[in-house]
């Protein structure tokens, strides 16, 4: 969806699938936010201007401008090495947690905006600590309400992350079977299954193969048995997260030279980036993805010259 194509009517119905979901269908306050366009930085509003309530009318009548109605949401800028997509995302919550995300945003493909959720539940708890496993609980139980709630979204017809997997698709090239790249094997680590595709159908029409695969313990099992030449390792994982797997593969002389290029929208440290051989922030261009799949594999190929 372009964003020029956004309307109160779409928001709208996102928000009725999200909450409906995140909420067991009940009708009480927290299942209906007072959402109101305007009163937020960036609302493109003036000071002491009406406020406009998700699913009424302006009281001029006709479709709020865009500014207002982006005004519903907090703009996050993911910019990195001078490139941007654009993420915007309201804070609704769900029965169990009040820090769940409605999402809107830009990825991989220029233009095109889709409806997700950020679970926003990336904190780190040490398996020492007394309610770890409650914690484990509840990311699990947000792992599985996303998954629910962005179905829903494809269902009632609003762009999804499958929209984003059916534009890279349908612009893939066809990958040469003698191409430069056509021995250069990628894997995809990412348990969001239409951007792990999308993600993966960019690189081979890049002339990469690739492979796929969901959680860290399969990411594992799937490095020592393949030995991929690069791995594109989203963060937040099921099972063990994008660090975990990280310290596993540099803990093994098998593995500890395969490069690593992590992804995720959460925040982390700089020490943690530090770990893996690139970094790039959710969202991001193709471009950018491009440019550091060529920059760590020149890196790893110079270094394996320097060894033999």
């Amino acid at each position: 969806m372009k964003l020029e194509d956004l309307t109160l009517g779409t928001v709208t119905r996102a928000v009725d699938a999200y909450l409906e979901l995140a909420y067991g269908g009940s009708s009480g306050p927290k299942n209906r936010p007072d959402l109101e366009l305007g009163r937020r930085v960036g609302g493109g509003r003036e000071a002491g201007s009406d406020p406009i309530e998700v699913g009424s009318a302006p009281e001029a009548g006709g479709e709020p401008t865009l500014d207002q109605i982006l005004g519903l949401f907090q703009e996050d800028l993911a910019e990195d090495r001078g490139r941007s997509c654009r993420r915007y995302t309201m804070r609704l919550g769900n029965r169990n947690y009040p820090f769940m995300k409605l999402l809107l945003q830009e990825h991989l493909v220029a233009g095109e905006f889709y409806f997700g959720v950020d679970t926003h539940d990336d904190m780190s708890i040490d398996p020492s600590y007394p309610d770890y496993e409650a914690w484990m609980q509840l990311r699990r139980f947000n792992r599985e309400l996303r998954e629910q709630i962005e179905q829903r979204f494809g269902d009632a017809g609003l762009p999804t992350a499958a929209t984003i997997r059916g534009l890279c698709e349908a612009r893939e090239v066809p990958r040469p079977a003698d191409g430069p790249n056509s021995g250069t094997e990628i894997l995809v680590v990412d348990d969001e299954v239409d951007l792990a595709a999308a993600v993966s159908s960019r690189l081979r029409s890049w002339g990469y193969a690739t492979r796929v695969v969901g959680d860290g313990v399969a990411a594992l099992a799937e490095i020592r048995a393949k030995r991929p030449s690069l791995v594109v390792l989203d963060y937040e994982l099921p099972e063990k997260d994008g660090l975990e797997v990280l310290t596993e593969l540099r803990e093994d002389p098998s593995t500890e030279r395969i490069p690593v290029l992590l992804c995720t929208a959460s925040k982390i440290g700089l020490a943690d980036i530090r770990k893996a051989d690139g970094f790039l922030a959710k969202p991001f261009p193709e471009d950018l993805l491009h440019e550091m799949v060529l920059r760590l594999l020149d890196r790893a190929h110079a270094e394996e010259a320097r060894g033999s």
